[in-house]
């Protein structure tokens, strides 16, 4: 029966919002033919197997699976992909785009009409416990499981009872749980949308997966700014971006804060939220990939951070795109300042993403840069060098993550073969190599004096080449560790290689935080002058 609703934010439908239910059959019959179509923007296929199972198991026992959320719209010939379930569809002009409900359609048609091999674990009927169960890889089915792809036709499922040889009783009780699942039905609400306007559909799903918690708010956030046609959205646009430096792939909620401090929101808001129906969101985001572009140039370049895996808090990310796109060039003072401001932060752990120490930082941030850089140093706490640690981590922590930049800083070079002496490329191996660097030379130890800023060596062929004083040096290894290295002495190489290690990383942050530094945080003299008297 049609029902009016009101969405609110985007006004009211002015069409009513049709409620219809669908038997299974007619939803396998309209993915066959290709009316049923996947926007582009959603999430790839997510449910586990034991979802997957619980999904069937509760259509044969009918129970409800909740209303699909279907927009009604033309669609051109594409290829459909149903999780694991692909088909090459002609377009059609009343296509149901599925707006919620896709986890669960996809399940059907991987199970119904998907019959080939996939990288899901089969479904099947087992006609003896009377439930469905999940397959077991590399292993034949039992001989009273029904594979699901059978129950969606009784032609085909009359065709496996005869050749698997069912007793008739087993038989019939395939029949009826094969009609239970044809003719279960579903129910639904149809958005009428001319596919060109589909802002009042664009809220309903935000809506949706608000309450559902189904997504996240930058999931939504990019849903709601990708056309149903494809194209990347905002948020995957300014992440490619970024990972064109080098620097990584970021994750969706970083760069959603990053346009949230951008567009001058306050911590605690999502963008979906914050931004009014008259933002610019392509200005703005061109706006967001400009700002996050500087800050990862000041933290390669300034900072020594060579990619967002040793970023120990990726909190100030936030704030220094809230800085850059304010201040595109920073007076090189303040970027000293901000390096210090930087290293200070995370030794506090004032860079965790935190919307309590958050909110203070970005207000701080305004157009007057010289003064926002000494707002920024005095929000954190007094640091001596007593609050440096005197110890190495043992665990994979922001502290590690602060002593491995420490290590960079070295300028490791290669040690062996025709690169020897080049400098190792950092960002590049995180990049491409990440599950075997950074080199480990012991798995005894934990800290980073068991590992190297190299690509995959072994002791011996390091021993062998007996890599020159200086290049050694380039990774914090002296004459005496390695000496015990090539007696294969391993313990004594650890313990001398941490002692200079712990030397080096303590004075290595003492000088980039600029504890006790003389000048006292002094802005640029710039600062001191009037423009006009500048």
């Amino acid at each position: 029966m049609p029902s009016e609703v009101n969405t609110g934010v985007g006004g009211p439908l002015t069409t009513a919002l049709e409620t219809k239910t669908f038997s299974v059959a007619v939803l396998l019959d309209a993915i066959r033919k290709g009316r049923v179509r996947i926007p582009r923007f959603q999430r790839q296929f997510r449910w586990g197997d034991e979802d997957r199972r619980l999904l069937f198991d509760s259509i044969q026992a009918g129970f409800p699976i909740g209303t699909l959320l279907l927009a009604q719209s033309a669609a051109p010939a594409d290829r459909v992909v149903l999780g694991g379930f692909t088909a090459e569809v002609p377009a059609v002009e009343n296509a149901l785009w599925v707006v919620d409900g896709q986890q669960r359609l996809a399940t059907l048609a991987m199970g119904l009409l998907d019959d080939g091999p996939d990288t899901h674990r089969p479904i099947y009927f087992d006609l003896e416990s009377n439930t469905f169960v999940l397959g077991r890889r590399r292993r034949a089915p039992s001989p009273h499981w029904v594979p699901t792809h059978v129950l969606a036709s009784s032609a085909l499922l009359n065709k496996w009872l005869r050749q698997e040889g069912i007793s008739e009783e087993l038989s019939d009780h395939a029949d009826e749980i094969s009609r239970r699942i044809r003719e279960y039905t579903v129910p639904a609400y149809l958005v009428p949308t001319t596919g060109e306007d589909d802002q009042i559909l664009r809220n309903i799903f935000a809506r949706v997966n608000r309450f559902q918690h189904a997504l996240t708010s930058a999931e939504v956030f990019q849903a709601l700014h990708t056309s149903r046609a494809g194209g990347k959205g905002p948020i995957d646009s300014v992440r490619e971006d970024v990972a064109e430096l080098g620097f990584g792939q970021l994750k969706e909620t970083q760069v959603e804060r990053v346009a949230v401090a951008v567009a001058n929101l306050q911590p605690s808001s999502t963008l979906g939220e914050g931004l009014g129906k008259d933002v610019d969101v392509q200005a703005l985001f061109a706006r967001v990939s400009k700002a996050l572009m500087r800050a990862v140039a000041f933290l390669v370049e300034d900072v020594g951070i060579p990619h967002i895996s040793w970023l120990p808090y990726s909190g100030v990310l936030a704030s220094l795109a809230r800085l850059f796109d304010l201040h595109p060039e920073v007076h090189p003072r303040n970027r000293v300042l901000l390096v210090r401001w930087f290293w200070r932060g995370m030794l506090t752990g004032n860079h965790r993403t935190d919307n309590r120490t958050d909110g203070p930082k970005w207000n701080a941030i305004d157009g007057d840069e010289h003064a926002t850089v000494q707002r920024l140093l005095k929000l954190l706490p007094k640091m001596t060098v007593e609050d440096i640690p005197h110890e190495l981590s043992v665990t994979r922590s922001a502290q590690m993550r602060m002593e491995l930049a420490a290590l960079a800083s070295l300028d490791p070079r290669m040690l062996v073969g025709d690169e020897r002496g080049s400098p190792v490329a950092l960002s590049s191996l995180l990049d491409h190599e990440a599950a075997n660097f950074p080199a480990v030379i012991t798995k005894t130890e934990k800290t980073v004096a068991a590992l190297l800023l190299h690509p995959v060596i072994s002791t011996e062929e390091l021993v062998a080449t007996a890599p020159s004083q200086e290049l050694l040096a380039t990774h914090g290894i002296d004459a005496e560790a390695f000496a015990a290295l090539a007696t294969g002495d391993i313990a004594a190489f650890v313990a001398l290689r941490t002692k200079r290690l712990t030397a080096y990383i303590h004075a290595f942050l003492v000088t980039e935080a600029g504890i006790d530094a003389a000048d006292h945080d002094r802005p640029p003299l710039d600062a001191y002058f009037t423009e006009e008297g500048a």
